[in-house]
């Protein structure tokens, strides 16, 4: 399926042919749920979504990506790769009053960018979900229409359903998006996770 097909599929799901000029909106704001969650439906965050990509700092600071969405990991490229923790805004602000320089421990987001604390020059490799890009005419398709066009087609008739105050369309449709999204990040979680055993560090007794 692609993005004109996709517009057809709505328009013979719903069995509207007045709302034509809609769909592009109803597919639009379908993506967005997707990166971030709407309502009772939760954001989608799949391996697909991950990527990485290393940021340099200035006096501390890395612009994150135009389409960061969440971190999964960040690693301070020093002699030896450093993972560092987020810590709150305040935290960081209270145990790095000084803004001392040296290799880095911490990290905060504040807006756009990411801080490093203490401040350091080591570039940051960030290992991040990026936002599933929009569907358009220039953009017909993207790995998620591929990869569950089921999906898209039922955020699109809830979208829909909004629109026209159907509230039987609505729960229909919210059910099965919600129960889609949740087995892709259940499935997820178990393909990461499933087989992975406990590395012991350290001395033990």
């Amino acid at each position: 399926m692609n993005y004109s097909e996709l517009q057809t599929a709505l328009a013979d799901w719903s069995a509207r042919n007045d709302l034509t000029s809609y769909l592009p909106s109803f597919i639009e704001f379908s993506t967005a749920m997707f990166n971030h969650g709407q309502g009772g439906v939760k954001s989608l965050r799949v391996r697909e979504m991950m990527a990485i990509e290393n940021l340099t700092p200035a006096s501390g600071a890395c612009a994150l990506p135009d389409d960061y969405l969440q971190y999964r990991r960040v690693v301070e490229l020093a002699s030896r790769r450093r993972d560092l923790q987020y810590v709150s805004p305040t935290y960081a602000d209270q145990e790095y009053s000084d803004r001392a320089s040296g290799l880095s421990n911490d990290f905060t987001i504040i807006g756009p960018s990411l801080y490093m604390f203490p401040l350091s020059s080591n570039s940051i490799e960030l290992t991040y979900y990026q936002a599933i890009p929009d569907l358009s005419d220039a953009a017909p398709t993207n790995w998620l229409l591929t990869k569950q066009p089921n999906l898209y087609l039922h955020a699109g008739l809830m979208q829909l359903a909004m629109f026209t105050k159907d509230n039987d369309l609505f729960n229909r449709s919210a059910a099965l998006v919600t129960a889609i999204i949740d087995g892709l990040n259940s499935s997820d979680l178990m393909a990461n996770n499933a087989k992975s055993g406990t590395r012991i560090k350290g001395i033990t007794p």
